[in-house]
């Protein structure tokens, strides 16, 4: 029966995302793999454990990909179940420290092991947003919790890592009540939990942003088809988006924001695409951000995947090329050995990553855009703000993603960068969700999936600070170091462990 805890946990953590969103799942879910790491003797059995915890838990999250790989990166089925699985793999590679350091703690003393777990988690979640492949956030635990409004305000301490923190160390505190009857993890536990509700509640009712005055955005869904032809293409272009961004132009919209999606034209290049906004702009009398590819007239063949803005004009007075792009979508990472590989994306093969960050404004409204992707990476966002961003933006393309839990998740996940920074993001999507998010992470408009749509929405910009743009991810920092420099107080004490 022990042999099947792992399994437990990794259906138990990944029914607490969606599609299913069973989030009190989480605070649950890792009690049986904890248990199994205390009792575990067998290093081959603890790795094997680990696997299935891995493939369970992030291949329910993103049981979507293969689909991806097949229809959109034209992989046959079997070689897309490859490539998924060596996702998965590598994942669970970057989620190994958490295994083994507790086992190795917990051979000594399963207490002081419960009490480390949280670090160790919280260590391997960091790692895998920088490190694995450019960074791979998706998944990790704290973003689970969205529908439990009041504790996902705490993201504006440390982020959704503090969160994922806390969410362990609720599970280390159930096993260590319930399987070694130590009141004290409990009481701790309890206090934890209460605080960050109470934090949560004053975030959600009592707190008021500072410095807000408002603009009057447009947000254009035009679920643009992907891999289409030219003559589809100057339809979408040149009259279904444009006739959705006068509708909400007609609505005294100020600023219209138009999605990331599939685009044959060059605006820079293309006389006539580039013609044809700019007099949009001008005739409208409003801003329009939008996306296009552009290319660097330099240096021979660079591509980049950019937004531009357009002011009432029809002057170009802002553009940001993308700085975090989408490995095997945007590149091929490795290129000079993965040879034998194909980017999954054929569209959008060979980008170059922008240099820096560049803010843009309405009016004196300044805001930061995150070109999809972006979107999950914390550090992005912060810095935005950190430059004097007070609204972020969101142009995306989930069209990728087909029918599935994915757009729900991607949204979500935007969501958090709105609640750490407390700054309203407003996010255009081709195909859905495009939203209007406020500070405190309510999502407050949205769209359908696969539906043509504009929404006009009033729009609260601010100054407000908090500790996690202050921070950033220092406190988590503090709390892996005083992990480490725990263990190694202890380390020459004889503890009599819990349970044994």
């Amino acid at each position: 029966m022990r042999r099947l805890f792992p399994i437990l946990s990794g259906v138990l953590l990944s029914l607490s995302f969606p599609a299913a969103s069973l989030f009190p799942l989480a605070w649950v879910g890792l009690v049986p793999f904890l248990a199994f790491i205390a009792e575990n003797r067998s290093r081959w059995g603890l790795l094997l454990g680990h696997l299935a915890l891995s493939l369970f838990y992030f291949g329910g999250v993103l049981y979507w990909i293969p689909r991806v790989l097949v229809v959109y990166g034209h992989l046959h089925w079997v070689l897309a179940i490859l490539v998924f699985g060596l996702m998965l793999a590598l994942m669970s590679l970057f989620l190994l420290p958490f295994t083994l350091l507790t086992s190795f703690v917990a051979k000594r003393s399963v207490r002081l092991a419960l009490l480390s777990a949280p670090g160790f988690w919280l260590l391997t979640e960091i790692l895998r947003n920088y490190v694995m492949v450019n960074g791979f956030p998706w998944a990790s635990l704290g973003y689970s919790q969205f529908p439990y409004f009041w504790i996902i305000q705490i993201a504006d301490i440390g982020g959704v890592y503090f969160l994922s923190f806390l969410i362990v160390s609720i599970n280390c505190a159930l096993l260590a009540v319930v399987r070694f009857r130590d009141l004290r993890f409990g009481l701790s536990a309890v206090a934890l939990f209460t605080l960050a509700n109470l934090y949560g509640a004053y975030r959600v009712y009592l707190w008021e942003p500072a410095g807000t005055y408002s603009v009057k955005a447009g947000l254009v869904q035009g679920n643009i088809s992907l891999a289409q032809n030219r003559e589809y293409y100057a339809r979408m272009y040149f009259e279904e988006l444009p006739n959705l961004t006068a509708r909400a132009a007609a609505q005294d919209a100020q600023w219209i924001l138009l999605p990331e999606a599939q685009n044959p034209y060059i605006f820079d290049q293309d006389f006539y695409f580039k013609t044809f906004w700019k007099n949009q702009a001008a005739s409208l009398g409003v801003f329009i951000l939008f996306n296009s590819a552009s290319f660097d007239e330099n240096t021979k063949g660079i591509y980049y995947n950019s937004a531009y803005q357009l002011d009432p004009s029809g002057q170009t007075n802002y553009r940001y090329d993308k700085v975090h792009l989408v490995p095997f979508g945007e590149y091929l990472p490795f290129a000079d050995w993965l040879t034998f590989a194909e980017p999954l994306v054929e569209e959008v093969s060979s980008f170059h990553p922008g240099a820096e960050l560049k803010l843009g404004a309405v009016g004196e409204v300044r805001f930061g855009t995150l070109i999809c992707y972006e979107a999950i990476f914390p550090e992005i966002s912060r810095n935005y703000v950190n430059k004097g961003a007070e609204i972020l933006v969101n142009l995306t393309n989930d069209a990728w993603f087909g029918p599935t839990a994915a757009p729900t998740q991607h949204l979500q996940m935007s969501a958090f960068r709105a609640i750490e920074n407390r700054k309203t993001l407003l996010r255009a999507a081709n195909s859905g969700y495009s939203a209007v998010i406020s500070a405190r992470g309510e999502v407050n408009q949205k769209t359908s999936l696969f539906t043509q749509e504009m929404m006009v929405a009033e729009i609260e910009a601010n100054s407000s600070k908090t500790p996690f743009l202050l921070l950033g991810n220092g406190i988590n920092a503090a709390i892996i170091m005083v992990t480490f420099a725990s263990l190694f107080v202890s380390s020459g004490r004889k503890e009599k462990p819990v349970g044994g």
